[in-house]
C-alpha cells in the first residue's frame, strides 16, 4: 500500500506482514501523522505504539458492527442514530433522528444487517492543517 495522502489521527489499518511489534491481522489505528513513510500506529487497546511502513498495511473500514458510543449509524432511507451504550453482544441507538431520546436495542448481527456506518466527513487538505495548527498551539479539537 502507498502512503495515504489526507491521513488523520485515529485512521485504522489491517497489518498483513507481521513482526514483534504488530501479528498478522493486528488492527492497528495511527498515532499520529509526521510526514514519513513509516510513521507511529497504536496497538488495538492503546498500550503501545511502533513505527511501521504502510508496505506492511491495508485499509481497514469500520462497519457498523465496529460503532462506538457517539458514532452515527443509517439506514436505507437516510435516517439517523446516534450510539447511546455498546454492550457485550448489544448497541443502545437513540430514536430515529432524535439523538435526545432512547430508541431501541440491537445485536451486533442485527446493527450490521439493518444499518451501515455513517463515513467521516471528508476533511480537506487546509482544513487538515488548520486543525494540526491549532492542536500544536495547545488548543483542545473535539468531534
Amino acid at each position: 500500500m502507498q502512503r495515504p495522502t489526507n491521513l488523520k489521527e485515529g485512521d485504522m489499518f489491517r497489518v498483513i506482514r507481521g513482526d514483534n511489534s504488530f501479528k498478522l491481522g493486528d488492527i492497528i489505528s495511527l498515532k499520529y501523522d509526521d510526514g514519513t513513510a513509516v510513521p507511529y500506529f497504536w496497538n488495538a487497546d492503546k498500550s503501545n505504539y511502533y513505527c511501521r511502513s504502510f508496505s506492511d498495511l491495508e485499509p481497514y473500514a469500520k462497519t457498523a458492527r465496529d460503532a462506538q458510543v457517539g458514532d452515527i449509524v443509517l439506514v436505507s432511507d437516510g435516517a439517523r442514530y446516534l450510539v447511546f451504550e455498546r454492550g457485550q453482544r448489544t448497541v443502545l441507538l437513540s430514536g430515529k433522528n432524535d439523538f435526545t431520546k432512547t430508541g431501541d436495542t440491537y445485536t451486533f448481527g442485527q446493527l450490521d444487517g439493518y444499518f451501515t456506518l455513517k463515513a467521516e466527513p471528508e476533511v480537506d487538505d487546509k482544513t487538515a492543517e488548520s486543525i494540526k495548527l491549532l492542536k500544536e498551539a495547545g488548543y483542545k479539537i473535539s468531534k
